[in-house]
């Protein structure tokens, strides 16, 4: 009696192992089918913020930035998540399911100004700048040459906590700050913060807080057809207009090394 007894114990033991060996397969199985990246709608607007060009699938923001328009007489400088083109989308922006996105579009012209870094710190170079007191070779962009478009470059050997920006003159006129950054920080490690400026002040006018020391080439992109002025700040004039210029498809990139 306890020989069959002992027989049917393991029966029921090997059916009960088999069963749940199948169910943790089946489990196993239906989580990798749910954890699959779903794909994202992306319409792709025209810089009129109307006409759609595109409606595409996505899984990935490289996959969003693939889809290059062309427009006759024109420079495609980006994709931007508002039609204001305050915001730019980059591969650092958050991949929504339902995205709209809008082109921006440049018309080429000739960029004649000369630009510096201004700011203070204590790098050798903008301990000399003194927030602009002082301009010297070092602290001029140089400018490609280019029959197509407008890039400056500057290489900078930078030390944590200096403060700095792109401008025309020792006035700051045409700053190129914070906001112009493409980038800020990669692979989870944060090179620039923004520092902020005087009063209140945009982003795009704020001081760039260097995070790590190391040495910087910083490429500034500009678009001067596409300039435009915080004609509603209460400080605005006439005489001082170029203290408020501003530029939706200006950039700045940079690369690093230790």
């Amino acid at each position: 009696m306890k020989k069959g007894f002992y027989i049917l114990t393991i029966a029921a033991l090997s059916f009960t192992l088999t069963a749940c060996s199948q169910n943790s397969q089946t489990s196993s199985s239906s989580g990798t089918s749910t954890s699959e990246v779903s794909s994202n709608k992306v319409t792709y607007y025209d810089s009129d913020g109307e006409t759609v060009l595109k409606t595409a699938k996505v899984k990935t923001t490289e996959e969003v930035l693939e889809y290059t328009p062309t427009k006759d007489g024109k420079t495609f400088v980006g994709w931007f998540i508002k039609p204001d083109y305050s915001r730019k989308f980059t591969d650092s922006s958050e991949l929504t399911s339902n995205l709209s996105l809008y082109a921006g579009f440049s018309t080429y012209e000739e960029d004649t100004r000369q630009f510096i870094v201004v700011g203070n710190g204590d790098s050798d170079v903008l301990k000399a700048s003194n927030w602009g007191a002082t301009v010297n070779d070092e602290h001029k962009l140089t400018k490609e040459d280019s029959d197509d478009s407008n890039l400056y470059t500057i290489t900078l050997t930078l030390e944590e906590g200096d403060e700095f920006q792109f401008a025309i003159n020792s006035s700051w006129e045409d700053q190129r700050g914070f906001g112009y950054l493409e980038a800020t920080s990669i692979d989870g490690v944060t090179y620039f913060e923004n520092s902020g400026g005087l009063g209140e002040t945009s982003s795009k006018r704020s001081n760039i807080k260097v995070a790590k020391a190391g040495t910087y080439t910083f490429t500034l992109t500009t678009h001067p057809a596409e300039d435009t002025y915080d004609t509603e700040s209460s400080e605005y004039t006439d005489e001082n207009k170029e203290s408020f210029n501003i530029n939706n498809f200006d950039t700045i990139t940079w690369t690093y090394e230790e």
